[in-house]
C-alpha cells in the first residue's frame, strides 16, 4: 500500500528534479545561443528562458518547498541540517530567479525586439543563471547525502 510520505515523496522529488533537468536545459540551450551569429536565436532563447521562469520554474520551486516543509512537519525535523541547508539554498534559488534572472531576461528581449543586441563585455546573467543551477544542484546532493 502506498502512504503519504511515499506520495510526498515522490512529488517532491519529481518536482525536483523536473526544476533541476530544465535547468540545465536551459542553460544549455542559453550557452548555444549565446554563440549563435543569429540574434533571432538568441531571442528566442531568452523567450523561452522568460517562459520557463514564471510559468514552469516558480510553480516547481513552490511545491518543492510546499511538498518539503509538508514531509518535515510530517517526518523530519527542521531542526536538521540538511533540512536547513535545503530550505536556505530553495529561497536564495527562487528569489535569484524571480527578482534578478527574471526581470534581465525581460530587459533583454524588449532590447533585442528594438533591435540592441545586450552590450558586450561580462555578461552576469548566464553567469548567475548557472551559479543558481549549481545551487539547486547542491540542494538536490544535500537531500540525497542528508549531512548532520
Amino acid at each position: 500500500m502506498v502512504n503519504e510520505l511515499t506520495i510526498l515523496t515522490s512529488i517532491h522529488v519529481l518536482a525536483a528534479v523536473f526544476w533541476v533537468g530544465g535547468g540545465f536545459a536551459l542553460n544549455v540551450a542559453m550557452a548555444l545561443a549565446a554563440r549563435s551569429p543569429e540574434p533571432t536565436a538568441r531571442l528566442a532563447t531568452f523567450r523561452l528562458a522568460e517562459f520557463l521562469s514564471l510559468k514552469v520554474f516558480v510553480p516547481l520551486a513552490a511545491i518543492v518547498l510546499a511538498t518539503g516543509i509538508w514531509l518535515t512537519a510530517d517526518y523530519y525535523e527542521f531542526e536538521d541540517l540538511w533540512i536547513a541547508l535545503g530550505l536556505v539554498g530553495l529561497v536564495t534559488a527562487i528569489t535569484v530567479g524571480v527578482f534578478y534572472l527574471h526581470p534581465k531576461s525581460k530587459q533583454a528581449i524588449a532590447g533585442m525586439e528594438q533591435g540592441r543586441p545586450p552590450p558586450p563585455g561580462r555578461n552576469w546573467v548566464p553567469i548567475v543563471a548557472r551559479l543558481n543551477l549549481l545551487l539547486v544542484s547542491a540542494i538536490v546532493v544535500i537531500m540525497v547525502i542528508k549531512p548532520t
